[in-house]
């Protein structure tokens, strides 16, 4: 299966604009079966409420856009969108074909003043096999591990709009490296990483001032970590691109936690800044969705 990952600008804003900029790079893919999107692609990824503004219907435009892209350009694509359901606003993902939408799945730890969380599937069933998906933060939580744990997958994929000091590239790879790797040995399938690239708009928080003040900005790194694969070159460059031999398996190897964490990170963190954030955090979007 060729799998293209398209690390994208999230600077470029509007629903529009962005469609016609995903669509100008798939234009360039030589006869890809699969593209994969970060993050909220469709709208650009925003940590503020000031994104409710690009929210779809129940996945409705987003489902027709994202079918007719898989027609004319003959592939699946998988797409981050903001949804707006019942006065909720929730974080997903689409994987769609030619004959429409295989299925979508929800963030259930997003940033919690923006978006709706709880404890969704991860699960996308697809003609080429069950498809694991962990919307950024969640691919690090053991919910994610549980609810994919007995299930037989053929690929994982890890959309992310995760920010990171830029003067730490090496940590940022390392830790990528590790939470990807670790999925990809555990069931002896391919993982697709795909972040992208802009500044750090404006995140309300102890977490938001932190991450403003050290100079933090979406980095990329997109990856595909693959047991076996062909490299495609591609002159485009936010493309990151591989032949992979898909097959559906079942796990093999058991992944360690540390309590609800796949890396183990700083406690003292998660204590007084994480916590706190998310209490308060939950209260705003309470308060003004």
């Amino acid at each position: 299966m060729r799998i293209f990952a398209l690390e994208l600008n999230n600077d470029i804003k509007g629903i529009q604009n962005r469609k016609q900029y995903i669509e100008s790079l798939i234009a360039k893919l030589p006869s890809p079966d699969l593209v994969v999107l970060p993050e909220l692609a469709i709208c650009s990824y925003m940590a503020s409420q000031d994104i409710w503004q690009y929210a779809d219907d129940c996945g409705k435009d987003t489902a027709v856009w994202a079918t007719e892209i898989s027609r004319k350009y003959n592939t699946y694509i998988g797409v981050g969108y903001l949804d707006k359901e019942n006065g909720d606003y929730y974080n997903r993902y689409m994987i769609a074909g030619q004959k429409g939408v295989c299925g979508t799945v929800t963030k259930s730890e997003g940033e919690a003043a923006v978006f709706k969380r709880g404890w969704f599937e991860n699960t996308i069933s697809t003609p080429f096999g069950n498809v694991g998906i962990a919307i950024c933060y969640d691919s690090k939580r053991k919910h994610f591990y549980e609810s994919v744990k007995t299930k037989e997958l053929s690929l994982i994929i890890f959309p992310h709009g995760c920010p990171a000091d830029p003067k730490k590239s090496k940590e940022e790879i390392e830790n990528n490296d590790f939470f990807c790797t670790t999925y990809m040995k555990a069931f002896d399938i391919p993982v697709v990483y795909v972040n992208s690239k802009g500044k750090l708009e404006y995140m309300p928080g102890i977490m938001g001032r932190m991450m403003a003040e050290a100079g933090f900005m979406m980095n990329g790194k997109s990856k595909i970590y693959a047991p076996s694969g062909k490299s495609i070159e591609v002159d485009v460059a936010e493309v990151i691109a591989m032949d992979i031999s898909l097959s559906s398996k079942k796990i093999k190897n058991n992944i360690h936690f540390y309590g609800d964490d796949l890396v183990k990170g700083n406690w003292l963190f998660r204590q007084f800044v994480l916590k706190p954030d998310t209490k308060a955090g939950i209260k705003e979007y309470y308060t003004n969705r």
